[in-house]
């Protein structure tokens, strides 16, 4: 699988701001490590409650660059949670992670990196 963005419709999706885009992907990229690795934690844990919340989180942070694949994955793991079954929770998060590296790798080719 391969994620593909957009340009023209994510700065659209920004407000044609070319600095507010740039600004955003700043921030996510920042932080999305230290989020993806409290999932990882809630997961090994078997944690339902921050499983729950971890997916939640990332999939808005995810949402904003209008990924379905990524916003689709992490929709899955909040979800498990939510229905309190972590069943196949471990294939889940092997599968967000591999999504989640493709959409930092694009956004970092966005930013220019």
């Amino acid at each position: 699988m391969t994620i593909t963005i957009d340009r023209a419709a994510l700065l659209e999706n920004f407000m044609d701001d070319e600095e507010l885009l740039q600004e955003s992907i700043d921030l996510f990229l920042e932080r999305v490590k230290t989020r993806f690795g409290d999932l990882e934690k809630a997961v090994e844990a078997k944690d339902i409650q921050k499983v729950m919340e971890e997916g939640h989180t990332i999939k808005g942070m995810v949402g904003i660059f209008t990924t379905a694949e990524a916003f689709e994955a992490a929709k899955k793991l909040e979800f498990m949670g939510r229905n309190k079954d972590l069943t196949g929770v471990d294939e889940a998060l092997a599968d967000f992670k591999t999504i989640l590296g493709e959409l930092v790798e694009q956004l970092r080719i966005l930013r220019g990196e």
